[in-house]
């Protein structure tokens, strides 16, 4: 009985021993497994400094390609030479039939003073009448005239039209009587300008006529024909006179 007692407690110790001895082998093959893999995956020194220069220098890149301010993008510069297009060219003509937003101007007669058809003529004539001296003019002024109309109308023309013709429409403005009167501005109380269709008087405004230049630029289309209205006022004002 104690003899049997002692070889199993030999037994368990030898077992005990080898576990040991097996847990310690697997620890230091595992240990030299994990170094293994550090060194095949581990860079030297000098290597890893290059891998933090290039990541830098790939990050410096990236902020410089995000950035580029609106002088150094490409683009074409007007009145450059610019080899991208044929002609050699950077301003680029507009497109035939190009209209600016707001100046399509469809009603020929408002912008114009002349009618949408205009009649040929065939003949030449010498009448002194007014539909055969200006065939195409409109006859009537075409847009609805109120009296805030005739207010603005006034006010621009003894802005713009009495200095020369004066306040009255005679032809006698400060600057005919300062001398230039050769020609002298129009009267218009003559039979001839009484009986001239309104778009004879925006034709004038607007290309000019004799000494007289075109106002165009000052005078927009729609004070054009308030003009005219208070001309037309004008002259019944003055019919009778005797002038």
């Amino acid at each position: 009985m104690l003899s049997y007692k002692s070889s199993s407690s030999s037994q368990g110790s030898e077992f005990r021993l080898q576990a040991a001895v097996r847990s310690i082998a697997e620890g230091r093959v595992n240990a030299e497994l994990q170094t293994k893999r550090r060194r095949r995956f581990a860079l030297p020194a000098h290597s890893k400094l290059v891998l933090l220069l290039l990541l830098l220098t790939a990050h410096c890149s990236l902020l410089t390609g995000c950035r580029r301010d609106m002088q150094d993008q490409p683009k074409a510069i007007a009145y450059r030479e610019n080899s991208f297009f044929k002609d050699g060219t950077g301003s680029r003509p507009l497109v035939e039939g190009t209209v600016p937003r707001g100046y399509l101007r469809q009603e020929r007669e408002f912008y114009t003073g002349k009618k949408s058809a205009a009649p040929t003529a065939t003949t030449q004539s010498t009448s002194t009448n007014a539909t055969t001296l200006y065939p195409d003019d409109v006859e009537a002024i075409p847009m609805t005239i109120t009296k805030a109309d005739l207010d603005r109308g006034q006010e621009r023309y003894n802005i713009y039209c009495s200095a020369c013709h004066g306040m009255t429409g005679y032809g006698d403005g400060i600057v005919a009587r300062r001398g230039f009167n050769k020609p002298s501005p129009a009267n218009y109380h003559q039979d001839r300008l009484r009986q001239a269709p309104a778009g004879h008087f925006f034709d004038v405004m607007t290309n000019g006529w004799g000494a007289m230049p075109s106002y165009a630029s000052q005078i927009p289309v729609e004070d054009r024909w308030k003009i005219i209205a208070y001309l037309r006022a004008l002259q019944l004002s003055q019919q009778g006179q005797g002038r």
